[in-house]
C-alpha cells in the first residue's frame, strides 16, 4: 500500500486528496496623508463693463460698442495688459423709460499692477469697473501643486512602510492611490471706486496675498 501511495502522488492519479495549505492573507492599511502649499498672488484681474440702456437697441448698441473701442485703444497704449471680451448681451427691460439694455463685459489682467491701475482710473470716465483681485500665475499655482503632491507621495510612502512595520511586516506594496486637490481661496481684496470724470485717479486696491491650497494623498497598502 505504501508503495501505491507514492506512485499515486507522482502520477497524479486521482484516489487520495492531497491537502494544500492556503496563502496567508495579507494586512491592508488604509490611511490618508495632507500636504499644503501656497503661492504668492501677483497678477491683477479687473472687471470693466460698458453699458446703455434707453429705447432704441440699434443706437445702443453702436454706443457700447464705441466705448469698447476707446476703452480697446488705450489699453493697446500700455504693454504687459491682456483682455477678452466676457459677454455681450441686449435685453428688454420692460421699463418705460429704459425698454433696452446693452452691456459688454471686459476682463483684463496684468502682472504689473502698477501699470494698470493709473489705466483702470482712465477706463472708469466711460466704462463701470465692476470688481478686481489679485490671482496667482498659472505656472507659479501648478508648479505649487505638482511639488505637493510629490511631497504627500512621499510621506504616504513613508508612513505606508512605518505601518506595516509597527504591525510586525517587514514588506509593504501599495495598493489604490488617489490623489484630491482643494484650493481654499482667501477673501478677495475689494476695490475703492474713484469717481467718474474725464481722467480721474486710479482705484486703490490692497496687496495681492496668497493663494492657499492643499493636496490629500489616500488609499490603502499592503502589509506582506
Amino acid at each position: 500500500m505504501r508503495r501505491a501511495h507514492i506512485l499515486w502522488l507522482l502520477l497524479g492519479l486521482p484516489g487520495l486528496a492531497v491537502a494544500q495549505v492556503p496563502p496567508p492573507a495579507l494586512t491592508s492599511v488604509n490611511f490618508h496623508v495632507v500636504t499644503h502649499y501656497r503661492v504668492a498672488r501677483t497678477v491683477l484681474h479687473a472687471d470693466l463693463q460698458a453699458e446703455a440702456s434707453g429705447k432704441n437697441p440699434a443706437k445702443l448698441a453702436s454706443m457700447v460698442n464705441q466705448d469698447v473701442a476707446w476703452a480697446k485703444a488705450r489699453l493697446q497704449s500700455v504693454p504687459g495688459i491682456t483682455w477678452r471680451s466676457a459677454g455681450y448681451q441686449t435685453q428688454a427691460t420692460g421699463q418705460a423709460g429704459a425698454l433696452w439694455l446693452v452691456r459688454e463685459d471686459l476682463v483684463l489682467q496684468s502682472p504689473d499692477p502698477a501699470a494698470l491701475l493709473p489705466l483702470l482710473g482712465t477706463l472708469q470716465s466711460r466704462l463701470h469697473l465692476v470688481g478686481m483681485h489679485y490671482a496667482a500665475r498659472p505656472a507659479a499655482a501648478h508648479k505649487a501643486l505638482r511639488a505637493a503632491e510629490l511631497r504627500g507621495l512621499r510621506r504616504y510612502r513613508k508612513e505606508a512602510r512605518q505601518d506595516c512595520a509597527v504591525l510586525g511586516h517587514k514588506r509593504v506594496r501599495l495598493g489604490q492611490i488617489f490623489i484630491n486637490t482643494n484650493v481654499v481661496p482667501l477673501a478677495r481684496p475689494m476695490p475703492v471706486m474713484a469717481l467718474s470724470a474725464q481722467v480721474v485717479p486710479g482705484p486703490v486696491v490692497g496687496r495681492g496675498g496668497t493663494e492657499s491650497g492643499r493636496v490629500v494623498v489616500g488609499g490603502n497598502a499592503y502589509c506582506e
